[in-house]
């Protein structure tokens, strides 16, 4: 007879079953961020009306991000894209779904809810302000789990949600084994590894952005985190100034006075 150990159960066998989990996990690969004396940014992150959908609402200073939900506009992406672009470092900023908005259309087989979409990643100045696969431009996670670029697209993470917050870390350190990578975390925990930044965005300005449908955004970029990550690193808010470009704000009419367009649609 061959004598056999006997199985464990409960919450012995729980307590084997979390140890193997974590030590199959991989190492955290970004370390934490050195003292920079360089001189800090001097403005305020956030977002400029003009590089924003005409669907979005800025509320709370800008810190709160709506879209609209009525007469079509809840079958639309909403975007907008920040006014401070990076070109150096390794930084990063927090997006949160604090509420659903769910819009009900009526149709032959009663109501329906339209879901929910959540885009967060970089995008250069000159790109769509909604980041999706019909821009090549920009590069993002959506809440599936998927990172995407123009066509391309790949499951790397798991999905996210509402109260989540969902941290976007951006290196451009060329000094980093990382660098020129996007990398995803959920309430404080990597979900994604670092993915490469497609070539043609290498070497150009990149502006935080994001897009959604169905939610409200609240975007933190700074100072405090609302879910620190694995390792120190700075929020594009506490970014150096020879990191960052300054996006173009649109030119002020000649005559003071600007031109208001109202599109009608009528059956």
């Amino acid at each position: 007879d061959t004598d056999h150990a006997p199985e464990k159960t409960g919450p012995e066998a729980a307590s084997e079953e979390e140890q193997t989990s974590s030590s199959s996990k991989p190492a955290e690969v970004e370390e934490d961020a050195n003292m920079d004396e360089r001189p800090g940014l001097s403005s305020s992150v956030g977002f400029c009306t003009e590089h924003t959908t005409l669907n979005v609402m800025p509320a709370a200073g800008g810190k709160l991000l709506m879209g609209l939900t009525e007469g079509g506009f809840q079958y639309l992406l909403a975007g907008a894209r920040a006014n401070v672009g990076l070109q150096g470092g390794r930084y990063m900023f927090e997006v949160v779904a604090v509420e659903t908005t769910f819009s009900s259309s009526s149709s032959s087989h009663g109501s329906r809810q339209q879901g929910q979409t959540i885009h967060v990643g970089f995008a250069t100045a000159g790109s769509h302000v909604v980041l999706s696969k019909f821009s090549t431009d920009c590069i993002f996670f959506d809440s599936e789990g998927n990172v995407q670029h123009g066509t391309n697209k790949a499951k790397v993470s798991q999905h996210f949600g509402r109260d989540q917050v969902v941290g976007v870390v951006l290196n451009l350190d060329g000094k980093s084994p990382n660098a020129n990578t996007i990398s995803l975390f959920r309430d404080g925990k990597r979900v994604a590894q670092p993915q490469k930044l497609p070539e043609s965005m290498i070497g150009r300005p990149l502006f935080p952005a994001v897009s959604f449908r169905g939610v409200t955004l609240k975007v933190n970029f700074g100072p405090v985190p609302l879910s620190p990550l694995p390792f120190r690193c700075r929020s594009l808010q506490e970014a150096s100034m020879a990191d960052c470009q300054l996006g173009v704000a649109a030119p002020s009419p000649a005559n003071g006075r600007c031109e208001v367009l109202l599109p009608v649609g009528l059956p």
